[in-house]
């Protein structure tokens, strides 16, 4: 891959693109926060080093769209529980767990999905892959082919001075490459062609003259009426192989298959003149007429479009209790069987989304229908528990 080329391009989007970090980052992680670039972006080497502390963690997703690229961000261990202790509240916690590193994988993913909308349109625009969190231990796990680009970014949140450092390794190809070779290609194709064309055509011209001196011309005689005779039904008269041009035999020839297939009466005119001479067309052709565009689509403040998820249909259910019974105890059930919950009298009751907790609430009743009051929204915690449930 070109680094120089790949390195113009993340110039040209660097301002904006620090703009949407700085934005998508206070959201996800629940506070203002400043994103810097470092030093200019460098091209991978076998001498990089990260400027982090092993162990390590290193979040890696592919991206494709003008271009292909496999993306990889390295930060410090320590950085998870922070965003843990940012997204759900309280303070970091001491050890790293999974529910930690799932708390990353979110953000990150939260980021990176409103980088997709700002750049949706754009020369820049990209679809996303699944993001996959590892951990390393050492730098030897950290295996880089060369040519790629890396930059550096610190952040801060909130009014904590702390500068928290983020390395992004970007490799991949750019399309312009894959055209400029193209052309290149495209002679070596056309030259190769040349090269066979010539072959064919000696071994055909072999082929004829040996042919030639193989069979005598009566054969070549009888082998075209034989031929005609067996298209036509009837002999081929032997006065247009003799005593003839070569012109005036194929004027005869045609004039006898044109009879023999009735071509004459199928386009009601004579073979001299080409098919589809005469009088012009009549098809009519008018300009096409393109509806014009309505208002611009509502956008959720952060440039992204959301009218087209506006009538998506959602599954909601509220859950008043669960309980798990034996088969023999569910045969057992009949009517005016009463079924105990796991819920006590009064204890709010879940409201799912598609199968997702999002709320709490208590039963009323609306009219003649029962209704239910939101009385809690889940917190992110529970929404980070749940990114590993079906």
């Amino acid at each position: 891959m070109q680094y120089n080329d790949l390195n113009q391009k993340y110039s040209a989007m660097l301002e904006e693109l620090l703009s949407v970090l700085n934005q998508a980052g206070g959201q996800a992680l629940q506070g203002e926060v400043k994103v810097d670039s470092g030093e200019a972006a460098a091209e991978v080497t076998p001498e990089f080093k990260p400027g982090h502390e092993f162990p390590l963690l290193r979040l890696t997703f592919s991206t494709t769209g003008q271009s292909a690229y496999d993306h990889q961000f390295l930060m410090d261990r320590s950085l998870a529980g922070l965003v843990y202790s940012w997204m759900v509240g309280g303070d970091p916690p001491e050890e790293i767990g999974d529910e930690h590193l799932d708390a990353v994988k979110e953000a990150v993913g939260q980021i990176i999905g409103q980088l997709q909308a700002a750049f949706d349109g754009e020369d820049g625009a990209f679809t996303p892959g699944e993001v996959a969190i590892s951990q390393l231990a050492s730098a030897d796990e950290l295996a880089l082919p060369e040519g790629g680009l890396v930059a550096t970014y610190s952040f801060s949140r909130g009014d904590d001075a702390t500068k928290h450092l983020i390395t992004h390794i970007v490799q991949g190809e750019l399309a312009a490459q894959e055209d400029e070779a193209a052309p290149a290609e495209e002679a070596a194709g056309a030259e190769a062609g040349e090269g066979a064309e010539e072959i064919l055509e000696a071994e055909s011209e072999a082929a004829t003259a040996e042919g030639a001196e193989d069979a005598p011309e009566a054969e070549d005689a009888t082998g075209v009426e034989g031929l005609l005779a067996d298209d036509f039904g009837e002999e081929v008269p032997t006065t247009i192989l003799e005593d003839t041009s070569a012109e005036e035999a194929a004027d005869e020839l045609t004039d006898l298959v044109a009879e023999t297939a009735g071509i004459d009466d199928i386009f009601g005119e004579d073979l001299d003149e080409p098919v589809g001479a005469g009088e012009p067309s009549s098809v009519e052709a008018s300009p096409v007429q393109f509806d014009e565009f309505g208002p611009s689509p509502k956008t959720d403040g952060q440039g992204r479009q959301i009218d087209m998820l506006l009538d998506v249909e959602l599954d909601v259910t509220v859950e008043l209790g669960r309980k798990i019974m034996l088969v023999e105890e569910i045969l057992r059930l009949g009517k005016g069987s009463v079924v105990e919950l796991d819920k006590l009298a009064g204890e709010p009751v879940d409201i799912l989304v598609n199968g997702k907790k999002l709320a709490e609430g208590e039963v009323v009743v609306v009219e003649d229908h029962f209704g239910v009051r939101l009385t809690n929204l889940i917190n992110p915690r529970e929404r980070i528990r749940s990114l590993g449930k079906a």
